[in-house]
């Protein structure tokens, strides 16, 4: 135990000698959850839309309106012919085109279907099917009142009202279903990075040879090396759930201390990780270049940006190699939905496995490069 404080101990007098990154642990985390809180935004509203309005009419204008009052659609012009909004949206002036038939009017009111439809930019998937499908909705809805009107219902209520119950994030706040995720991506980002270099830049300046006469194990060795980043590791998890509740106001359903139990080990496990990547690269260039290798599938392949049940079976695969997937898993468990740590033991047991693995890989393969 004296030999890995020891070690550890100097581990901190290392980091102490270098600014750059002690200052690095503080404002990558704050920079990257303010940045990434906002920026990303699945909420698409207040579209650019032109419209060319061959009807005129008073229905016309109705259905333009109520997709306005949806705060989704903006008018920002109206056009005389197909080839001006073609223009218009081929120049990035709007995304989204309407187009209301000349006789959208005196259909309405005769009851055949009254025509009109909507063109959207789609190179934006995300914005195109929101809108495609809010539209989609104000026409249901109009057509709905329509029939209702129509067939002489009495009542203020209509027939089959099913009502939706959205439980764990009610407003539909992307940041809620964003920052939870989040704090697995930064964690990753920054520890990775910090740890991969750890035995090369020891190799480098030979100090590894004298580490290796003292009596410490190669075990001591790398715990000694990963407890001052487990540390550190804490203290981003505490300012990102520091950010999390205050900034964006987003309350930890769960327990506190669960959380924190769960972040240490996915902690534990992504150092374990940069130290494997460490006794592998021969330069710390190699160290830098082998761990963004990793950034990416941690990011894409983890279920923060993409569904893993969407994914082909092949990546859902590989997805299962990735702790990420399981740190979130306990993540939004903890956070959004209260689940207690009995309800979350699969991706936690998954954690602690990966983490046993990795650590005992970066041991063996320590041995082999230190003989």
């Amino acid at each position: 135990m004296k030999r890995l404080l020891a070690l550890t101990w100097k581990e901190f007098l290392q980091l102490k000698r270098d600014p750059i990154t002690l200052r690095l642990i503080v404002f990558v985390p704050v920079m990257q959850t303010m940045m990434f809180g906002y920026a990303i935004n699945y909420d698409v509203k207040h579209l650019k839309m032109v419209v060319y309005d061959e009807s005129k009419s008073v229905e016309s204008r109705d259905l333009v309106s109520k997709m306005v009052a949806t705060q989704y659609f903006d008018v920002v012009g109206q056009v005389r012919s197909l080839d001006a909004l073609g223009e218009e949206i081929d120049a990035a002036r709007a995304s989204v085109g309407l187009v209301i038939d000349r006789n959208f009017g005196k259909d309405f009111h005769r009851g055949a279907p009254a025509q009109a439809f909507l063109i959207v930019n789609a190179s934006d998937t995300t914005t195109a099917t929101q809108a495609m499908a809010i539209a989609s909705g104000i026409a249901s809805g109009l057509s709905v009142q329509a029939l209702v009107q129509r067939a002489g219902w009495k009542w203020q209520e209509l027939p089959l009202d099913l009502r939706v119950r959205p439980w764990y994030n009610p407003d539909l706040r992307t940041a809620t279903f964003v920052i939870p995720g989040l704090i697995a991506i930064i964690l990753t980002f920054t520890l990775i990075q910090f740890t991969a270099s750890a035995i090369v830049r020891e190799r480098e300046r030979g100090t590894l040879e004298q580490l290796q006469v003292t009596p410490a194990t190669r075990t001591e060795i790398i715990l000694g090396k990963i407890m001052p980043f487990m540390l550190i590791g804490l203290v981003q998890l505490t300012m990102t759930i520091l950010l999390m509740r205050f900034l964006f106001h987003i309350p930890i359903r769960g327990s506190v201390l669960e959380l924190y139990g769960v972040g240490l080990i996915f902690i534990t496990a992504v150092l374990g990780l940069g130290m494997l990547i460490s006794t592998v690269a021969a330069t710390q260039m190699q160290a830098m270049q082998m761990s963004a290798f990793f950034l990416l599938p941690f990011v894409f392949l983890s279920g923060y940006v993409f569904p893993i049940d969407g994914m082909p079976k092949i990546f859902q695969y590989i997805s299962r190699v990735i702790p990420a997937r399981y740190f979130i898993d306990a993540l939004r468990g903890i956070i959004l939905r209260g689940a207690p740590i009995r309800d979350l033991w699969q991706p936690i047991a998954w954690l602690v496995f990966y983490t046993v693995v990795i650590i005992g890989l970066a041991v063996a393969r320590f041995k082999k490069t230190a003989a």
